[in-house]
């Protein structure tokens, strides 16, 4: 498999640059809309934005640590200007490791609407799982831990995996994306 050249890795690291600054502002709107949600134990249906790094990339430049890169890259900014800390890379790791290894299984050759909403999919399992043990989601009540897990797989589908497929393609019409593979060898549907 290829690896990620000079030109890929600084695409990444810009885009993934303001990712990380517009992740520290949805966290506002987050906030926002978190006590409606929470009641209902649904405020993970909006984390899948904290997903796309792990997916928006990978997709675009379709080689190994492109994932990783991206939402590791995004993690860090966002952690290092928001109130999340070291926490943000803790999150970030777990959200991409488990993606890029998907991505590796199908050999970065499958990139169709099912691919990334699996992907997105890996990847809120992942952020579930932890979230599960670090917030100890183990002593609340079973309603609670199931509710969340449904809104971690609706989030990962849509937000993650459908919205960075989305975006992606957006971009990709306009031509500025011309240099990668998403362009270049196009399996995307």
């Amino acid at each position: 498999m290829k690896k990620l050249t000079i030109s890929e890795i600084v695409f990444i690291a810009v885009v993934a640059t303001a990712m990380g600054i517009f992740w520290w502002a949805y966290t506002f709107i987050y906030d926002l809309l978190k006590p409606v949600l929470y009641p209902l134990v649904l405020e993970n249906l909006l984390t899948g934005i904290w997903l796309m790094g792990a997916l928006f990339f990978p997709y675009i430049i379709r080689k190994p640590g492109s994932a990783i890169l991206g939402e590791m890259i995004a993690a860090f900014i966002q952690g290092f200007i928001a109130r999340w800390g070291i926490t943000s890379l803790i999150w970030g790791a777990a959200q991409a490791i488990p993606v890029e290894f998907f991505f590796l299984l199908l050999r970065y050759k499958s990139w169709n609407y099912f691919t990334m909403c699996v992907a997105g999919i890996v990847s809120a399992m992942a952020s579930f799982v932890l979230s599960f043990f670090w917030e100890q989601w183990f002593l609340k009540p079973d309603y609670y831990v199931y509710r969340q897990y449904l809104s971690f797989l609706i989030s990962g589908i849509l937000l993650a995996g459908l919205l960075s497929k989305w975006l992606a393609d957006g971009l990709k019409k306009t031509g500025i994306l011309n240099q990668f593979e998403i362009a270049k060898n196009d399996h995307s549907n």
